[in-house]
């Protein structure tokens, strides 16, 4: 009975190491959300439209800087006083057909400017108990805002993310690569919809069109004369998970010292200031990219097929041999 359960007791070892493994989705990739934080402000939250976005992306070599600019309408005839908030870094739905996830990395050097002015990072959260807790930003970007009734705000941010660590599983297959996501979903928490959104990726430090792995197609992309701009555009949507933008670009650089660009954010958000400033793209055609969470099979990828169909095959194999040798046993006793 003994030698019987050892067989399946390695199986549903092997089986449930191999399903954990294969979770799919893209992991560590440099992105963001934009999302309520405190569930006291949801009834606020509504009253508040995100009636305009435009997200500038500028790919590097292992990193990528993000400039986000959000037309914000009260739309009461209420002074509202809320916390927004960034999540640095957590696990979402990926959107796909088939279950997936997005891990995301921290952000950098963050900054939040609204009407031009540059606001203060919270570190301290109020907890359930009504206590207050040192938060240091642990896993939240926060800062505090008031609205007069009716009152338009331009909010924007700034922040670096590092791409390099991005890698994408499916199935049982895992390729390295540089990954940035920006999740529209959180976009959801406001007033619907978002009339406007705007998404526009340079790809900068001699990167190429060619370079682009995979991209989410639902954006229309339009390449710009030079092809190192993609341009592209939703109206009127309320975003849900499959909206969310992905890009996954490059190879992976080992020894990576992201620290030397850390060292330059100013200079960059410099640079992506004068990008933003641009207010046409001459565009020449769409640009069809792969699905960015399609990766080509490997060798690897069959690995746990084969240790399974080992599994049962072993104790077979063992057992056809087993009786084989009792059998010429016997014969060459009985010869004897």
């Amino acid at each position: 009975m003994t030698k019987k359960i050892g067989p399946i007791f390695y199986l549903v070892i092997l089986i449930a190491f191999c399903s954990n493994v294969s979770q799919p989705g893209i992991y560590n990739a440099g992105g963001t959300a934009f999302s309520m934080l405190f569930p006291q402000d949801s009834l606020t939250y509504k009253k508040v439209q995100m009636q305009e976005e435009s997200i500038y992306i500028q790919l590097y070599k292992g990193f990528a800087v993000v400039k986000g600019t959000y037309k914000m309408v009260n739309n009461s005839n209420e002074k509202l006083h809320f916390t927004m908030g960034y999540p640095i870094n957590g696990i979402y739905n990926g959107g796909e057909a088939d279950l997936n996830q997005v891990q995301l990395d921290s952000l950098y050097k963050f900054k939040i400017k609204a009407s031009g002015n540059e606001l203060p990072i919270n570190e301290m959260l109020i907890g359930d108990s009504g206590n207050a807790t040192v938060f240091k930003n642990e896993n939240w970007f926060t800062w505090f805002v008031a609205f007069s009734p009716k009152e338009i705000k331009e909010i924007e941010v700034y922040f670096l993310v590092n791409t390099n660590e991005g890698g994408i599983t499916k199935g049982y297959t895992q390729k390295q690569k540089n990954a940035f996501i920006y999740l529209l979903e959180s976009g959801s928490v406001w007033k619907q919809p978002i009339e406007k959104g705007k998404f526009i990726v340079e790809l900068k430090d001699g990167l190429k069109i060619s370079d682009i792995a995979g991209i989410s197609s639902h954006f229309n992309f339009q390449v710009n004369q030079d092809e190192t701009i993609l341009i592209g555009a939703k109206t009127d949507f309320s975003p849900i998970p499959k909206d969310n933008l992905i890009v996954t670009y490059g190879e992976k650089i080992p020894n990576f010292n992201f620290q030397y660009f850390l060292d330059q954010s100013e200079d960059l958000f410099n640079q992506i200031d004068v990008f933003s400033q641009q207010t046409e793209f001459r565009t020449t055609k769409p640009f069809i990219s792969k699905n960015p969470y399609e990766i080509e099979p490997d060798f690897w990828s069959f690995l746990p097929v084969v240790a399974l169909i080992l599994a049962f095959i072993t104790p077979f194999a063992f057992g056809v041999f087993g009786i084989y040798f009792v059998i010429k046993s016997i014969k060459k006793k009985n010869r004897n």
